[in-house]
């Protein structure tokens, strides 16, 4: 019995491990994803004269998911809007558990949304330039981290399974 309680202990530990090591692992493709949607904003905004909102919808159809859900969800809440800054951070802080990103990219992205919309079209372009830098900054390090923090996290997984069987044995 103390043998399958062990064997239990090493999977799920080994299992966290690994979880932890996917984050990692998919943090460079979400961050290249959130590029991909500010390039769409500006193109839609600067080029397309497109509304904020028609520019929403328009990439909630576009991007794979979590991004289609983010902008979905902000379209959801249209109608009652009052402070679009607003809603985009508590959407933005509503859909992050479902990101591999950090609070850096979080705090990235939020200050993008406070300037979403109140500035004239030059503007905002330089300020989408501006998070694209941020974010591009962001991806090189996430790039250069992430194989060796994939490679730590499985090993601590099995590591730390192995030290709480030595301690129950």
């Amino acid at each position: 019995m103390a043998w399958i309680g062990a064997l239990i202990v090493l999977t799920v530990s080994t299992w966290v491990g690994f979880d932890i090591a996917a984050r990692f692992k998919k943090r460079p493709g979400q961050i290249r994803q959130w590029k991909s949607a500010l390039q769409m904003i500006e193109a839609e905004m600067v080029y397309g004269q497109s509304s904020l909102w028609e520019v929403c919808d328009n990439i909630s159809r576009q991007l794979p998911q979590p991004l289609s859900e983010f902008y979905s969800s902000l379209m959801m809440e249209r109608e009652s809007c009052t402070d679009f800054a607003a809603l985009w951070t508590d959407s933005l802080k509503q859909h992050w558990y479902k990101n591999a990103m950090t609070k850096t990219d979080l705090d990235i992205l939020a200050q993008f949304g406070s300037t979403l919309g109140q500035h004239d079209l030059q503007q905002q372009q330089k300020q989408i330039k501006l998070t694209l830098h941020h974010l591009d900054l962001q991806l090189t390090d996430a790039i250069e981290s992430s194989g060796k923090h994939q490679k730590l996290a499985r090993g601590i997984g099995v590591l730390s399974g192995l030290f709480v069987i030595i301690l129950l044995i």
